[in-house]
C-alpha cells in the first residue's frame, strides 16, 4: 500500500511539472519606446519595456511590462518575414482621437513581426534605425 501511494506521488509530481512545457516557451524581450503611444487604452510612456507572450503563434497574447509592473495585455498575430529585420522597433497609427496606438513590433534579428489588436495597417513605423521591407 505504501509503495503504491509513493508511485502515485511520483507519478502527479512528474505530471505536474511537465505542464509548463505543454504550453509552450515564453519568449521575453526588451523594446525602447520612443513617443507617448496608447496600447488597450493604456498610456505608455517613453522608455525601456519588456514584451512577453508564449509561442507558438501565429495567436498569442502579448504582455507589456514596465519593471515588474503589467501595462497592458493585447491579443497579437505573429506574422513571418523573409528576412531578419535589422532594428528593434514599433509601429503606430493615429487613432480617431487623433493620439498614436501602438499597433505593432519587431525585434532585431528575428524574421516575425507581432501584430497587435486588429493588426491595422500602420502610419509609420519607429525604429533606431531602418527596418526593412517586405
Amino acid at each position: 500500500m505504501k509503495a503504491s501511494r509513493l508511485s502515485f506521488l511520483l507519478l502527479g509530481s512528474a505530471l505536474v511539472l511537465a505542464l509548463p512545457s505543454f504550453a509552450g516557451n515564453t519568449v521575453k524581450k526588451s523594446l525602447e519606446i520612443n513617443d507617448k503611444v496608447t496600447v488597450q487604452g493604456v498610456q505608455l510612456l517613453p522608455g525601456n519595456y519588456k514584451i512577453e507572450w508564449t509561442e507558438p503563434g501565429p495567436k498569442t497574447e502579448v504582455s507589456i511590462l514596465r519593471g515588474r509592473d503589467l501595462l497592458a495585455t493585447v491579443p497579437a498575430q505573429i506574422v513571418s518575414e523573409n528576412i531578419p529585420n535589422e532594428q528593434s522597433g514599433y509601429g503606430v497609427k493615429t487613432g480617431m482621437d487623433g493620439h498614436p496606438s501602438l499597433t505593432e513590433i519587431f525585434f532585431s534579428g528575428e524574421k516575425y513581426q507581432l501584430e497587435l489588436g486588429a493588426g491595422a495597417p500602420t502610419d509609420k513605423a519607429v525604429a533606431s534605425g531602418s527596418r526593412n521591407s517586405n
